[in-house]
């Protein structure tokens, strides 16, 4: 496949010329095989040449991107500091936040509110905060108990770095067993909805009724935060840096509204994925995700779910789109499904009264809203 470095600047000019003359452009792989004397004869050879600078782009494009950022920005900007301790909690613990150690860290809580206990589970990235618009539809009539699940939050990483299903399933069993929880509806969004329903699983017993939000549950490639995050050789960077520009893109995919993002909210993200070691936890759980979407074990067993359940989902969802819920519809007939139009991957967030009502007629089964494979659908 060589060629001397005559023939190969005599096959150069004549190709850019053949290219010129049918108003194509010269491409990577002309540029490659011209560079390097070593032109491609059969198809075989042309595909591995092809194959080979597309694998070498993907592998460089992360690194272009990261210099880029940097470049336009300070430390801050690039997220390649940590914000003490104190002084996020100043600033996002609660009047009524508590701390209660368990598997030796140091977990964030609040617990409010009177009534039947509903425990609010958070996805990836997030914070108990997510959930502030349920707290203050739900919390006259229910004992509301949210917390920073490990890896997030106030929390922070686990003393151990395992992120897999079963350990979070673990942790939570853990958890609320130090508060002597023993029995609640649960609702989960994202990944929290994937524990949850494997928690309901592990411990039916403990469980009267649950809630999923864009919930984990299906094979699906996983959103390009997760998928860069977690590349190898990205790693050892993101460990030390989350871009604000990333991070604030992140939070408009998933909402569907995108005028809902207050600079507020993407404050309150960023500045807690600051916290000492969140940024490396984030890592070790996106490499663990990555894994899950592609086991094709990962939804054996949601049709072996039994407590009451109902499935809400966002219609403009991003992350995890609209299409899971009839694969959900066929694993779990019996279950009630809502449909919201013109909302993405976190609902409770979004539209937190409509969905905080929803909720309560589930679980207080004063309204029907759709069962039996159907699907109900609220519009904005």
């Amino acid at each position: 496949m060589s060629l001397s470095n005559k023939k190969a600047s005599s096959y150069e000019q004549t190709l850019r010329s053949q290219k010129k003359q049918t108003g194509q452009t010269v491409n990577a792989l002309d540029e490659y095989c011209c560079l390097h004397h070593n032109f491609p004869n059969t198809k075989k050879e042309k595909a591995e040449v092809s194959d080979m600078i597309k694998n070498i782009t993907k592998l460089i494009f992360p690194f272009l991107l990261l210099a880029a950022v940097f470049f336009s920005g300070a430390c801050t900007t690039m997220g390649a500091k940590t914000i003490p301790m104190e002084e996020l909690k100043k600033k996002y613990a609660y009047e009524n936040s508590k701390f209660i150690t368990v598997d030796g860290l140091k977990v964030h809580y609040v617990d409010e509110g009177e009534g039947p206990v509903l425990l609010l589970l958070h996805g990836v990235c997030a914070s108990l905060h997510t959930w502030d618009g349920w707290v203050k539809e739900l919390k006259g009539s229910y004992r509301i108990i949210r917390f920073d699940n490990m890896g997030f939050g106030l929390t922070g990483p686990a003393v151990k770095p395992e992120y897999t299903i079963k350990r979070y399933v673990k942790f939570l069993h853990n958890f609320t067993t130090a508060l002597k929880l023993k029995r609640f509806s649960i609702v989960g969004n994202s990944l929290g909805g994937y524990i949850s329903w494997n928690y309901a699983l592990a411990y039916p017993d403990k469980v009267d009724k649950m809630i999923l939000i864009d919930t984990v549950g299906y094979t699906e490639n996983v959103p390009w935060l997760l998928k860069l995050a977690s590349n190898p050789l990205m790693r050892p960077l993101v460990r030390r840096m989350m871009p604000r520009y990333f991070l604030d893109k992140a939070i408009k995919e998933v909402y569907g509204n995108k005028k809902k993002v207050t600079p507020k909210v993407q404050d309150r993200y960023f500045e807690l994925a600051m916290r000492r070691g969140n940024k490396n936890a984030w890592v070790d759980i996106f490499v663990e995700m990555k894994k899950e979407s592609t086991n094709k074990k990962l939804s054996i067993r949601v049709k072996d779910i039994k407590v009451p359940t109902l499935v809400m989902w966002g219609k403009k969802d991003e992350w995890l789109p609209v299409t899971h819920v009839p694969r959900w519809k066929k694993d779990l007939p019996g279950a009630k499904y809502i449909i919201y139009e013109g909302i993405g991957h976190v609902g409770m967030e979004e539209i937190p009264v409509r969905t905080a009502r929803d909720a309560r007629n589930f679980l207080e089964g004063t309204e029907v809203t759709a069962q039996n494979g159907k699907i109900a659908s609220r519009k904005e």
